[in-house]
């Protein structure tokens, strides 16, 4: 690797390996995602890669541009204001001793068990030893909580945050950003952390994981943290590399959902208000606590927004594509937003005081999402349990497996 005029790094191999072919960003060896032409200049023929032409185009002619990569020697002390508990202080040991060793891990656990905080022992050790951190995620919103709470903890340390529009940049040694931003970067990090790994887009789109494998060093230790693991990333890591913890870091029970069987869709269609889910919003109110309420759909979202909030004027409604997104999610934690309605875009790396959760047709919602949505509820210490209502038109096998998967962790040891 070397650098240009401006201080980039420059791969020294073009983006596309014709003889392959390979398309050294991605990943691509399909030839039916290759195009080959004639320069009009000098005739000669230059193939580029389809597969990953929305991010630029990588091409048997230009080297790929990343970020320098430089290694240095920084202590990285951190604070708690709590002590972990047993599982955290075990799952804590069980990274540092994979980062030792160069191996990877799995941390199956539960939502709100304090997974970003069992992470922080070996992020000190990675940084005094000179190593390149990541912290990262599919998903814009986790990535602002993580980077909001590691800058809590490492309050010494320069942390580098980067996502779709945002760059603060310190020197590319402890990052955190979404996955896209890896094709930045090539053998760069030695350890990375990945949070939400089933979070779309990352488990439908290789080319994402492929930005993981191109950014890491041949000797990285990965780290993959989720509530709701794919076999195939089971099968990947193997039975020794999963660590799983049953149990929230208060050492409450998850919260059982109540089920609501009623047609919310047919009401609005009607125009008549939801009876049922405006009462139970009242009394959520009357108790003083707060409400997410989840919709599968913005059409549908904005439909009962307005009879909420003729009701509740203190309610919002938010999606991927609103732009006032990040307003409304602190004005929620500030406590000026009592009931906001969303749609899945909230259903990770958010946390909110005296919170209940409603799920509108939550037959809509595959299991995944479902304990997700469920894991919103409960994190605090001074509330752990909090309420979880299924709004559904009828039973789905999404909605037992989340009350199954539900029950077995609630049943189930601690591995320390």
């Amino acid at each position: 690797m070397i650098l240009d005029h401006r201080g980039d790094a420059i791969y020294r191999t073009a983006g596309v390996d014709v003889k392959g072919p390979l398309c050294h960003r991605c990943g691509n060896t399909s030839k039916k995602y290759f195009y080959s032409y004639d320069a009009p200049f000098d005739g000669s023929r230059v193939t580029y890669c389809m597969k990953c032409i929305n991010l630029g185009r990588s091409d048997s002619m230009t080297p790929l541009r990343c970020n320098p990569t430089v290694r240095r020697k920084t202590a990285s002390p951190y604070t708690l204001d709590f002590e972990l508990s047993s599982q955290q202080a075990y799952a804590s040991d069980r990274i540092m001793d994979a980062l030792k060793t160069g191996r990877s891990l799995l941390l199956y656990a539960v939502t709100g068990a304090g997974k970003t905080e069992m992470t922080f022992q070996s992020i000190e050790w990675a940084r005094e030893a000179g190593l390149n951190v990541a912290f990262i995620s599919p998903r814009i919103d986790v990535v602002k909580e993580v980077h909001i709470r590691l800058g809590q903890a490492f309050v010494s340390s320069g942390i580098d945050l980067m996502y779709d529009g945002v760059k603060q940049v310190h020197d590319y040694q402890f990052t955190v950003c979404t996955v896209h931003q890896l094709f930045n970067f090539i053998d760069h990090f030695d350890f990375i952390i990945v949070d939400e790994t089933d979070a779309f887009p990352l488990p439908e789109d290789p080319i994402l994981m492929q930005a993981i494998r191109r950014a890491s060093t041949r000797a990285a230790t990965l780290i993959f943290m989720t509530a709701t693991p794919s076999r195939q990333l089971i099968r990947e890591v193997g039975k020794d590399g999963v660590i799983t913890l049953p149990r929230r870091y208060h050492g409450h029970d998850l919260t059982m959902p109540k089920m609501v069987w009623h047609d919310i869709r047919r009401d609005l269609s009607r125009d008549r208000a939801p009876k049922k889910l405006m009462n139970l919003i009242r009394d959520i109110l009357d108790a003083e606590r707060f409400v997410l309420v989840f919709v599968p759909e913005i059409s549908l979202m904005e439909a009962l927004f307005k009879v909420i909030h003729e009701v509740f004027p203190e309610s919002a409604a938010v999606h991927s594509g609103d732009p006032e997104r990040n307003h409304k999610v602190e004005k929620m934690r500030n406590k000026e937003i009592k009931v906001l309605l969303t749609t899945t875009i909230l259903e990770r790396g958010v946390t909110f005081d005296r919170l209940d959760a409603i799920i509108v047709h939550a037959e809509r919602f595959n299991m995944e999402s479902l304990i997700q949505m469920c894991g919103r509820v409960g994190r605090k210490q001074t509330d752990p349990v909090g309420n979880i209502w299924f709004f559904a038109h009828y039973q789905t096998g999404g909605i037992r497996r989340t009350f199954r998967t539900i029950r077995e962790f609630n049943a189930a040891r601690v591995d320390a």
